[in-house]
């Protein structure tokens, strides 16, 4: 195979088709008696509770391959025989779930030699698992949140960075209490992922099922310090503090959110914070937060169900956790502009690098003068909005001297139709003409022809014809 994990991207409604692709291969080192070659790919789902069990095919795809030349029964020479084969995998099939004991949802390759009557088959088999993944803009990715306020007592905002986590990774569980009451105080602080697994014999009927095994895969315990103080947040005093809980790589330990053909898995992060009170006794604050835990493409199961991280070089696997996009605010990591190293860029056509025009030898004044002096100074100055509208002012003002007579002036077409830009190559021309500021009027700017009469018309603007400033166009 192509390759034996085969990622189903999004929900079943939504999820595309993907690929399954790859090479039967027959190596022979003497001839073989062979009445037939055939290919299966089946998906299998058995479910095993309260001492009943149920085994049953939900998905089946066969091939069957013939050999020119050759007739059924008929001996096989010595040689090696390969057979593509490929098939478009809907995107709403089940997802493979592994990891329980005695009930699965499987997909296997079986490939079979048929030898005929009185003659053993060969038969291979191979292993393939589906994983539905959650695509970059679902919503389960989004922030997770719980905002309560506590009468008299305290004021609450529990959140994780992402509805969506990965399987193996880590959960951050972030803490804001804001406390009502003077003298209260908290105390330990408990936070567990509860993973519970309805299963169902028959998924046609839902009203039937047949068990429910609730299990803890992850817990964290803090004593919250006495000592620490309440800081400045949003107008109010309050605690803010963060727990990581690490997620087991393991399927056995932990299943992926799932709801398909009679197996529904659903996982909550359950906090629990004990609070001081003045009067000596404990309340306790218990909160439950959604969560769906998926399996990413990136960290894959290898054949004991288990997260294999070898292949990323002692990499974390939290830093390949996909994750929703920052809000507005929480931009501090962007680059400036003039913080930015220009050596590694190129500027097109040629041209200098660095500060400098690109098509320098086009613009009617080059601008790489007054922009390197900039950068060469120290410290760099800041290319502000200011600064670079003044700089384009002052490229307005310029005489008529500093304008390059590499291109011809422009022409005014609307006073004179039929009138013609002088061609470049035409040297006495040029030298004729005497190139002048153009004056934009909006009623002019405001006339855009049709498309069949802008490709008749001979009209084309001049290279030394620049937009107005903003300045010129309030007027």
């Amino acid at each position: 195979l192509d390759q034996s994990t085969l990622v189903l991207r999004g929900i079943a409604e939504e999820a595309s088709s993907v690929l399954l692709r790859g090479t039967l291969v027959l190596c022979l080192a003497e001839p073989l008696k062979v009445h037939n070659i055939r290919l299966r790919f089946v998906g299998e789902r058995r479910v095993s509770c309260g001492g009943q069990k149920k085994v049953d095919q939900f998905f089946r795809k066969n091939w069957s391959f013939d050999i020119p030349g050759f007739s059924r029964g008929g001996s096989l020479p010595a040689d090696n025989y390969e057979w593509p084969f490929d098939y478009i995998l809907p995107g709403h099939v089940p997802e493979s779930i592994e990891g329980l004991d005695d009930s699965w949802i499987v997909y296997r390759m079986k490939a079979t030699l048929d030898r005929g009557v009185l003659a053993q088959d060969k038969v291979v088999r191979k292993h393939v698992r589906v994983i539905r993944t959650l695509d970059s803009t679902a919503l389960e990715l989004s922030h997770e949140m719980v905002w309560i306020t506590w009468h008299d007592k305290i004021d609450y905002t529990l959140s994780t960075p992402s509805k969506g986590v990965i399987l193996g990774t880590t959960i951050d569980a972030n803490f804001r209490i804001a406390p009502l009451l003077k003298g209260l105080k908290i105390g330990q602080v408990t936070t567990s992922l509860v993973e519970t697994q309805d299963l169902w014999m028959d998924p046609k009927y839902p009203e039937r099922k047949k068990g429910t095994i609730k299990r803890q895969v992850a817990k964290d315990k803090f004593d919250f310090p006495q000592d620490q103080e309440t800081e400045l947040v949003d107008g109010s005093d309050a605690w803010v503090f963060s727990r990581r809980i690490t997620l087991p790589k393991s399927l056995r330990q932990c299943l992926q959110t799932v709801d398909t053909l009679g197996f529904r898995t659903k996982h909550n992060l359950n906090i629990a914070v004990h609070l001081l009170n003045p009067d000596e006794h404990v309340s306790k604050l218990s909160a439950s937060l959604p969560l769906q835990i998926y399996i990413s493409p990136v960290l894959l199961m290898d054949d004991d169900n288990t997260i294999s991280t070898n292949h990323l070089g002692g990499v974390d696997p939290g830093a390949f956790a996909v994750g929703a996009p920052p809000q507005y605010g929480e931009h501090r990591s962007d680059v400036l502009f003039s913080e930015l190293d220009p050596a590694g860029y190129v500027t097109p056509a040629g041209a200098r690098s660095g500060f400098s025009t690109p098509f320098d030898s086009r613009s009617r004044r080059g601008s790489a003068d007054n922009l390197a002096n900039l950068a060469s100074a120290s410290p760099p100055a800041s290319f502000t909005p200011i600064a670079l509208s003044s700089r384009l002012n002052n490229l307005d003002n310029a005489t008529s001297s500093d304008l390059t007579s590499d291109y011809p002036p422009y022409v005014n077409s609307s006073d004179n139709p039929s009138a013609a830009l002088p061609r470049q190559g035409s040297d006495e021309e040029a030298d004729d003409c005497n190139p002048h500021h153009f004056e934009y009027s909006p009623e002019r700017m405001n006339k855009v022809p049709s498309y069949s009469t802008a490709l008749q018309s001979q009209y084309q603007t001049p290279i030394n014809e620049v937009p107005p400033t903003y300045e010129s166009s309030s007027h």
